[in-house]
């Protein structure tokens, strides 16, 4: 449920510091705390859910609600640092089917459409994905971002198994009653070689005074989450990995202690800064990754991690074409999709330069690699026939892979082939 997730928005001048302090005048054995395992069995799902549903009828798209991740500075630096811990081991790639789970307004769907994948944003309140759906839908770039809004009626998902290549879960876990069966939802919903990411509170939470505020204001789930008891629960799912994010926000120091940071990090004074630092922020909070089978076996070459070739041509220069010839070989762990076959396609791409290097085109010609999938470990023979510059008798021609609308591989470490050419008398020289 994300009813909270929108009234933190009431406070935000709390901050980090309502995470972890205790309410005013209650000792170490928690006397006097609200329970938030009595507020679970207090009520049914649907209770639980049309009290979400009241907030939210109260919320529109002027509202500070609909600015999140930025309705609050804060606010804003916080979840745009979990963002940034969740993004790199994500490996999402246009095309993913992502759930977001418990998206409230909707601002992770939108920000993962952004990002070329297909959302499906599900909550317990229909108000809030209605809010949501206005929020996208108003847009400029709204009417083509692919997000699907899905109600739940209960605990289950309403989706087949091995629906989602992604579930991402931000700070909506712990308003859940049952937290273990979310976690046995998200490893049924995922394929195989899927990721669930969470970010969420740690196991002090509901503790905190913030929480002790709203537990007893608006009688909603502010539950401690225990990674140990997920972990555990994850594997019994079927999940096969699980490991945490370990992050912090900047500290700021003068020159001379950064480039001792540089030097010897260890033993420097910002080091041993850093590392408090970031044990201090993690204490009630963790971000951490669910994996099912092994994510890089099932990526392919809409994602740029994995992909690298080796390119073996030769070059013979003539009149008005110059014949490139050999073999092109996948060496990397992403399975190479078929040419011209859209997003992620792998091609052979030409960049024309003048003689002394500098560029001319840097897309001068695009050839089909293979018709069908290329594997990690197989290669594929090529011939091609590359016109050559009418004005020019000497050039530069780099031979490289492209996947279409993703990367050039020499950008993310692939050295293609360089010759230099000449018309007249033919020559062509590897550099």
């Amino acid at each position: 449920m994300n009813l909270l997730q929108s009234i933190h928005r009431i406070r935000p001048w709390l901050g980090r510091m309502a995470s972890t302090r205790k309410v005013p005048g209650v000792g170490s054995d928690d006397k006097g705390l609200i329970d938030f395992r009595e507020i679970v069995a207090r009520h049914s799902f649907s209770e639980h859910a049309a009290r979400a549903d009241k907030y939210f009828a109260s919320i529109g798209v002027d509202s500070p609600v609909a600015r999140k991740p930025f309705a609050a500075p804060a606010e804003a630096a916080e979840l745009c640092a979990g963002l940034a811990a969740l993004l790199p081991n994500l490996m999402l790639f246009p095309g993913a089917r992502v759930l977001d789970f418990g998206a409230g307004t909707c601002w992770m769907a939108r920000l993962l459409a952004l990002l070329g994948c297909e959302v499906t944003a599900v909550d317990v309140s229909r108000k809030a994905l209605e809010v949501g759906e206005k929020l996208i839908r108003s847009d400029a770039f709204g009417d083509r971002l692919n997000v699907k809004f899905v109600p739940l009626d209960g605990p289950a998902l309403p989706f087949a198994d091995g629906t989602f290549d992604r579930v991402i879960c931000f700070d909506a876990l712990h308003h859940v009653p049952d937290q273990q069966a979310a976690i046995r939802e998200f490893a049924r919903v995922l394929k195989d070689g899927g990721i669930a990411a969470l970010h969420e509170p740690g196991p002090a939470h509901s503790r905190s005074s913030q929480s002790q505020y709203e537990m007893r204001m608006f009688d909603v789930i502010e539950a401690d989450v225990h990674v140990e008891k997920l972990i555990e629960a994850a594997y019994a799912a079927g999940f096969t990995g699980a490991e945490l994010a370990v992050y912090a926000s900047p500290i700021q120091t003068n020159l001379d202690d950064f480039n001792d940071f540089l030097a010897d990090p260890k033993n420097s004074l910002v080091g041993s800064r850093f590392v408090a630092q970031t044990a201090t922020g993690l204490e009630n909070r963790r971000t951490f990754f669910l994996t099912k089978g092994d994510a890089h076996a099932n990526m392919d070459s809409r994602s740029p991690f994995g992909l690298l070739a080796s390119i073996d041509v030769s070059a013979w220069p003539g009149d008005s074409h110059t014949k490139v010839q050999g073999t092109i070989k996948n060496i990397g762990s992403n399975t190479w999709l078929p040419s011209f076959t859209g997003v992620g396609a792998v091609n052979i791409g030409v960049h024309l330069h003048a003689a002394d290097g500098q560029l001319i085109n840097g897309d001068y010609a695009r050839f089909a690699l293979s018709s069908d999938r290329v594997l990690p470990g197989q290669g594929r023979a090529v011939e091609m026939s590359i016109p050559n510059p009418s004005e020019l008798d000497a050039f530069e021609l780099v031979v490289d892979l492209v996947a279409e609308g993703i990367a050039w591989f020499e950008i993310i470490g692939g050295t293609p082939a360089r010759y230099r050419i000449r018309r007249s008398p033919p020559m062509a020289e590897r550099i």
